[in-house]
C-alpha cells in the first residue's frame, strides 16, 4: 500500500477518533466512507470491524455494573445467523453493491439522528424483538461494519436509559465484533495489507480520542453535531452516488 494512502488512512481515523470522542458517534462512520478512496470496499469494512472494536470494549467495562444482561444475551444470540449470513453477503457482493449498502446505512442513521428525538413509543421487551435486533446488527456489522444504528433504534425504542445504552449496546457488540473477525478471519479475508492499515487505523483512532480530551471542554456541542450529520448525510450520498454511477 502506497505512502500516501496508510497517511489517509491515519487521518482518517484520526478524525474519527476525535469525533468519537467529542460526539459518541462511532469512529467508523467518519472514517470508513473516507478510506474507501483508497482501499477497497471490502478492505474498508475489514479496517473498520477490527478498529472500531476497541470503543465498545472500554465502554462495556466502564459502564459494566449497567449492563441488562438478558436483553444483551438476547441480542447476541441473532449473532449466531447474522454473522454468518452478513460474512456471505461481504465475501460474494461487488465492490459498488457494498458501497451503496454502506452509504444507505448512512443515510439511515441521519434521518434516525435527525427525526428520532420525536420518538414517542416504547416497546415492552420480547425476546423474538430482541433477536431479530441482534441478528441484523450482527449482519449488518458483519457485511458493512455498520450494524450501531440498529443498536441505537432498538435502544431508543426499548426506552433504555443512556447508561443502560451505552453498556448493553456495547457489551453486545463485543460479542459481535469478536465473532466477526473470526468469522472473517475464518473465510480467509485478512491479508498483510489489511493488517498494515488496521495497525495505523488503531493507533491513529485513540490519538484521535486523546486530542478531543481537551476540546471538548471548549467545543459548541449542537453546532458541531449539525456539521458532523452534514458530514456524514454528504458520504452517504458519494458513495450511493459512486455506486450506481
Amino acid at each position: 500500500m502506497a505512502s500516501a494512502h496508510i497517511l489517509w488512512i491515519a487521518f482518517s481515523w484520526l478524525l474519527g477518533g476525535f469525533v468519537h470522542g467529542v460526539t459518541s458517534i462511532g469512529a467508523s462512520m467518519v472514517a470508513m466512507p473516507m478510506i474507501t478512496f483508497v482501499t477497497e470496499p471490502r478492505e474498508a469494512i475489514l479496517i473498520a470491524c477490527v478498529s472500531s472494536g476497541v470503543v465498545p470494549l472500554a465502554l462495556s467495562v466502564i459502564y459494566r455494573k449497567s449492563i441488562l444482561w438478558r436483553e444483551t444475551l438476547w441480542l447476541s444470540a441473532g449473532c449466531i445467523v447474522g454473522i454468518p449470513a452478513g460474512v456471505a453477503m461481504l465475501t460474494r457482493l461487488s465492490g459498488p453493491v457494498l458501497l451503496f449498502a454502506m452509504g444507505v446505512m448512512l443515510l439511515f442513521f441521519v434521518a434516525w439522528q435527525t427525526f428520532s428525538h420525536h420518538l414517542t413509543v416504547t416497546l415492552p421487551f420480547h425476546p423474538a424483538t430482541a433477536l431479530f435486533a441482534g441478528f441484523l446488527g450482527a449482519f449488518l456489522t458483519a457485511g458493512t461494519s455498520l450494524g450501531g444504528p440498529v443498536a441505537a433504534v432498538y435502544a431508543a425504542f426499548r426506552g433504555w436509559n443512556q447508561q443502560n445504552a451505552l453498556a448493553s449496546t456495547s457489551m453486545y457488540f463485543n460479542f459481535v465484533n469478536g465473532s466477526v473477525v473470526l468469522m472473517q478471519w475464518h473465510a480467509g479475508l485478512y491479508d498483510s495489507g489489511v493488517f498494515s492499515a488496521i495497525s495505523v487505523s488503531l493507533t491513529a483512532a485513540v490519538l484521535g480520542v486523546l486530542i478531543s480530551i481537551p476540546v471538548v471542554r471548549h467545543m459548541p456541542q449542537a453546532t458541531f453535531h449539525r456539521l458532523l450529520l452534514l458530514m456524514i448525510f454528504a458520504s452517504g450520498v458519494t458513495l450511493v452516488g459512486r455506486a450506481v454511477l
